[in-house]
């Protein structure tokens, strides 16, 4: 009768709602990424438009047309210490683009957003009131593969002989620990190979120069690379984790820290990679994949209905050979019965982790089990991209989501905290203290943004 009665409650209690709609591009969205400790939102569409979101005022910061054809991907990081964002766009021009904002030129950067401009002849973006272009490589864009980012802290090409060391962009680094070093640091970048659509081109910046090639699989034919992201493991090692078009999923490792020799020489010898895994369980082309290495584990979403766990196994050191085998199970799978699940997002406190569908339902998932914990549905069209805010990994461990009904609980519970914060806070209200107030309201919450085929972005509190 309890049960009767719990599941009636949850039948009778409204759906999550999104807290806030962004409108302004006239394409389908296709990247999304939160960054200057979740303050702002950056986003790329169909059209090559990028548009740099304040999301404490809820609007456009800069908006600019970076690529000739679509963004397959775009990420942006700010240093405050040199008060300036970089951004990096991967467009479908074949060319990958890191651009700079500095603070002081925001106020005369364009800000008119995409849906704003007409398609008469006088009616053309302004390219003097864009960004400074700093980096312009080409790379391939056939496979509609994004690229991977991976910073390394110390530079290694000005005489670092000892190794860089690592720390990746990707959702599980902290925003502050990813935005203090991220302008300026030298960066390593997985793009498909432009020969063969089935192997992997490491090129570094500032050199803009290819430093290694993972080859394509000799023995079956993969088809193209569909995704890829890299990732160190804890004693410097380089990984890859790929995912190609008949379903495979693949891990590769370097074994040691990038040197000052290897980027310069970029040789056979000093970047030889080991296949740690291989497995196919995938019978659709992989759209997706997104590493957590604290867990030890990666995600894959496929145009069929499955998502499915992978293990990270280690690099074997002292001599001892390595503990791989390339026939290890997944570690778990589990079937959706929901094809063309994109977008998979693992947030960075490795709890829960979301999918952008072509259904037009945003899913999020328990990392640990992979059971269904909400269903987000705002948008009438599929959706391509989702991003999630960073989050302090100091949560209580008995604080895991449970149903679905929870998504819009912890929105509203979280606004009246923030509320409360706000009418009981300091007596003096300066002009500075509730800027302060606000901008603390936004870094704190649980941001998930999900953008759709519709050109609009929604944006959640959840868990």
């Amino acid at each position: 009768m309890s049960e009767l009665s719990e599941s009636a409650n949850q039948a009778a209690r409204p759906p999550a709602t999104p807290i806030y709609i962004l409108r302004g591009h006239a394409a389908p969205i296709h990247a999304l990424h939160l960054f200057n400790q979740n303050l702002r939102l950056i986003s790329a569409d169909a059209d090559g438009w990028i548009v740099v979101w304040d999301l404490v005022m809820k609007r456009p910061m800069v908006a600019w047309k970076a690529h000739e054809g679509a963004v397959l991907e775009v990420k942006g990081f700010t240093s405050a210490a040199r008060a300036e964002t970089d951004v990096y766009t991967h467009g479908r021009d074949h060319k990958l683009r890191v651009w700079r904002i500095r603070r002081q030129d925001e106020e005369v950067l364009q800000k008119t957003l995409p849906v704003d401009i007409g398609e008469g002849p006088g009616s053309r973006a302004n390219t003097a009131s864009q960004p400074w272009l700093v980096h312009s490589l080409p790379v391939n864009a056939l496979n509609f593969c994004a690229f991977s980012l991976l910073f390394l802290r110390e530079s290694a090409c000005a005489g670092n002989s000892r190794g860089a060391n690592a720390t990746e962009e990707s959702a599980d680094a902290t925003p502050q620990d990813a935005d203090a070093d991220a302008p300026r640091s030298p960066a390593l970048i997985a793009v498909p190979n432009a020969l063969n659509s089935g192997a992997i081109d490491l090129f570094h910046l500032p050199l803009e120069r290819r430093v290694c090639t993972i080859p394509a699989e000799t023995t079956t034919d993969t088809g193209m690379v569909m995704a890829a992201h890299l990732f160190t493991g804890p004693p410097g090692d380089l990984y890859v984790a790929s995912a190609y078009e008949d379903g495979q999923v693949m891990l590769f490792a370097r074994r040691g820290l990038v040197t000052e020799e290897d980027i310069l020489q970029g040789t056979t010898a000093s970047w030889k990679w080991e296949k740690l895994y291989a497995c196919r369980p995938h019978s659709q082309p992989v759209l997706s994949i997104d590493v957590f290495p604290q867990g030890n584990y990666f995600l894959s979403s496929s145009a069929d209905a499955l998502l499915v766990k992978h293990p990270i196994p280690r690099l074997g050191h002292g001599g001892h050979p390595s503990t791989n085998r390339p026939e290890d199970a997944v570690l778990k799978t589990v079937n959706t019965k929901h094809a063309g699940q994109q977008g998979i997002r693992i947030r960075s406190d490795g709890k829960v982790f979301a999918t952008a569908g072509w259904d037009s339902r945003i899913r999020v998932y328990s990392c640990k089990t992979m059971k269904e914990l909400a269903v987000l549905k705002w948008h009438k069209e599929g959706c391509y991209a989702i991003a999630f805010a960073g989050v302090p990994t100091v949560a209580k461990s008995n604080d895991e989501p449970t149903d679905d009904s929870s998504a819009g609980e912890v929105g509203s519970d979280s606004h009246d905290s923030h509320q409360q914060v706000t009418t009981r806070g300091d007596k003096a209200y300066t002009l500075a203290a509730v800027q302060h107030q606000r901008n603390q309201k936004v870094q704190t919450t649980h941001w998930l943004a999900a953008g759709s085929k519709d050109g609009k972005i929604s944006l959640w509190d959840i868990y």
